[in-house]
């Protein structure tokens, strides 16, 4: 949402420095909201491998 907000402010921005800066800054905000994605998504998956592994060692713990 921020980079989109930078991106629409360096378009509308008359002086050429300045419309490169806030797109440099609209990139920057797209590259940290595509990590955070990246980690949120690593997260979890960790999160359910973890359950997978806890719910096949119950499963196995009733079987024996």
């Amino acid at each position: 949402m921020r980079a989109e907000e930078f991106r629409t402010k360096a378009d509308n921005c008359e002086d050429p420095q300045t419309r490169d800066f806030l797109r440099k800054v609209a990139q920057n905000y797209a590259d940290l909201a595509r990590q955070a994605q990246r980690m949120l998504n690593a997260e979890q998956q960790r999160e359910h491998r973890g359950l997978d592994a806890r719910r096949d060692s119950q499963r196995q713990r009733r079987m024996n």
